[in-house]
């Protein structure tokens, strides 16, 4: 009932700077009904592949134009992850100790507002200036609380 023809067969690996890799093949068909009717068809498909390595069935073709290609290749991947594993050991630490830092600096300016309107009430400053330096602490937690508040909607 149908005729099919392999007109156009591309084979196209493309690559960004993500390590993308499509492939897209387009065939023409011709389909003859059965009233005798003929139908041009186009088919298309698409494949992706994505990593740091190429296509399995690519690492033939890369030998064939360098003889250690295939292992060049594996080694280049796995000096790139032992990179990126090096580097995470050295930045989750350096995020917790700025973290730690930010929350001793709190507490620290949140014990001298405390410290100020105590000191100020007891020197019997009119309350307005007694209850100014209690707004820093309760306006740094609010603006963390929001904060967080967004973070969790998103």
């Amino acid at each position: 009932m149908s005729d099919e023809q392999n007109k156009d067969s591309a084979d196209l690996p493309a690559t960004n700077g993500k390590q993308e890799q499509a492939e897209s093949v387009t065939r023409q068909a011709e389909i003859i009904h059965e009233d005798g009717r003929r139908e041009n068809v186009q088919l298309k498909a698409e494949r992706f592949w994505s990593g740091a390595l190429p296509r399995p069935e690519d690492f033939s073709k890369y030998a064939e134009m360098v003889p250690d290609a295939p292992e060049r290749i594996l080694q280049m991947a796995e000096r790139e992850q032992a990179h990126r594993i090096a580097m995470e050991s050295q930045l989750v630490p350096a995020e917790t100790a700025a973290g730690a830092r930010g929350q001793w600096l709190g507490a620290f300016l949140s014990f001298i507002a405390l410290g100020s309107a105590v000191l100020l009430h007891w020197l019997e400053a009119p309350w307005q200036l007694s209850a100014a330096p209690l707004g820093v602490p309760v306006l740094s937690v609010a603006r963390s609380l929001v904060g967080a508040f967004k973070s969790d909607a998103e």
